[in-house]
């Protein structure tokens, strides 16, 4: 059997991303030996550009979809390592990748990975990825081949209910895929509204990564968390556009993550 760590031998890794402006300068950061490789997963528009600036500016790094996108891994690799002959890992630092791509690819990452999983409000969620569009639409359909196989101006043809379906189904088709996937890795599921002090030291305790509290209540002060939202998003999307049968599906799953949806709009608080 080849044994081949993917980011080592291909040129997707720690080498290409030195050149990319979005990347962070890791020469300020400590290299913690004990810290656990780690991902935040989801869907999109849910935060995890915010959590991956939160724990690189706690000295944690974190990288934002450079190792998972669309183009990301090459398909190459991903057939490689679905046949056990390449390693489908980075080295580190950085220790973590925030990227809702990855979801898919669990199966195929190191066992002793530690699994974030970030979930956002329903609603919240669907009005932001309706604002953006359905991008990447090719790549959802590759995932979840009974969604259809849309792009960005398909999409934006349909009437306004069916692409507010589509987003609703989406939400719980990727975050029940996600939940399949994980396997035995070391998981952990929680809401981007409760991301405080507490939250985060958990965290940072499951991947092994110390920091002094101090540093993470500064920094959830002083950290925007609108670090990606662009636009204004559709007040008058509500869950009421969504089919019955999608309407169940999302009713039943935001319960299990602890979101009340009550009110006529479907925008109730989150329950703690």
């Amino acid at each position: 059997m080849i044994d081949r760590v993917w980011c080592c031998s291909q040129n997707a890794g720690v080498s290409q991303m030195r050149h990319n402006r979005s990347a962070p300068n890791l020469g300020g950061f400590r290299v913690c030996n004990m810290t656990k490789r780690f991902v935040i997963t989801g869907c999109g528009r849910s935060g995890t550009t915010f959590s991956a600036e939160l724990l690189t500016r706690l000295g944690c790094p974190c990288v934002h979809e450079q190792y998972f996108g669309v183009k990301k891994p090459p398909r190459i690799v991903e057939q490689l390592a679905g046949l056990g002959l390449l390693t489908m890992r980075w080295k580190m630092p950085p220790y973590g990748e925030a990227a809702w791509q990855a979801a898919a690819l669990l199966p195929l990452l190191p066992r002793d990975l530690v699994v974030f999983h970030q979930v956002r409000h329903p609603l919240d969620y669907i009005r932001s990825r309706h604002k953006k569009g359905w991008i990447h639409g090719r790549t959802r359909h590759r995932r979840l081949r009974h969604l259809p196989r849309l792009g960005q101006k398909d999409f934006a043809r349909l009437p306004l209910a069916e692409q507010v379906d589509l987003v609703a189904r989406f939400w719980v088709d990727w975050n029940e895929l996600l939940e399949a996937r994980v396997g035995e890795r070391t998981y952990f599921r929680y809401r981007v509204e409760d991301m405080d002090v507490e939250l985060v030291r958990r965290m940072l305790d499951m991947i092994e990564f110390p920091c002094e509290r101090s540093l993470i209540e500064q920094t959830l002060r002083i950290l925007p968390t609108n670090v990606n939202t662009r636009g204004e998003k559709r007040e008058d999307i509500t869950l009421d556009l969504i089919a019955p049968a999608t309407r169940e599906r999302v009713l039943a799953l935001a319960q299990r993550y602890g979101y009340a949806l009550d009110g006529i709009d479907g925008r109730d608080e989150a329950r703690a």
